[in-house]
């Protein structure tokens, strides 16, 4: 039983590096950040997922399973959590995701024809982007020169339901 145990947990982490190595060459092959984040996440997915597998068969009940259990819980938790930040940051930024055509080649798409509602969304700043200044007296309201140059530059009140303007505070209190 202890060979068939060693078997498996052998295949299990070649398999782990194998999907590793993967996603390596992904990394390095693949045309933009999109396609290169697809390698990658392929490879933390089932990379991790095998390789701890592997090592839980090793490990058997004990509490070194329950830490690998909590190890491979929290990779693929932040895992998803980095790539989809750094996806909305890519599509913030103005990068275009690579679609092939009709003869096949790839060619940059803006993603807002694809999906009108990212658009009002892109509008907005990250949050990361607004620079936060003193205000020059502290019981001065702002008003909409101080918003559009604090980044808040959306037409519609509620563009970005992600977003909260500093102005919406006071109409809710009052």
């Amino acid at each position: 039983m202890a060979q068939v145990i060693d078997l498996l947990s052998w295949a299990a982490l070649l398999g782990g590096g194998f999907f590793y190595v993967v996603g390596a060459i992904g990394l390095n092959r693949m045309p933009d950040i999109f396609t290169r984040m697809h390698a990658v996440s392929v490879s933390e997915t089932l990379g991790v997922g095998l390789m701890i597998f592997g090592m839980l068969l090793q490990a058997g009940f004990t509490l070194v399973a329950v830490k690998l259990i909590i190890i491979v819980l929290i990779m693929w938790t932040t895992g998803a959590v980095a790539t989809h930040a750094l996806a909305r940051a890519a599509l913030h930024d103005g990068e275009k995701p690579l679609l092939a055509d009709a003869t096949g080649a790839l060619v940059a798409t803006d993603p807002v024809s694809l999906f009108p509602e990212l658009g009002v969304r892109l509008a907005t700043p990250l949050k990361s982007e607004i620079v936060e200044e003193e205000p020059v007296e502290s019981g001065a309201p702002e008003d909409a020169e101080t918003l559009a140059e604090a980044g808040y530059g959306a037409e519609e009140e509620d563009a970005n339901p992600d977003a909260k303007r500093p102005d919406s505070a006071d109409k809710e209190g009052q």
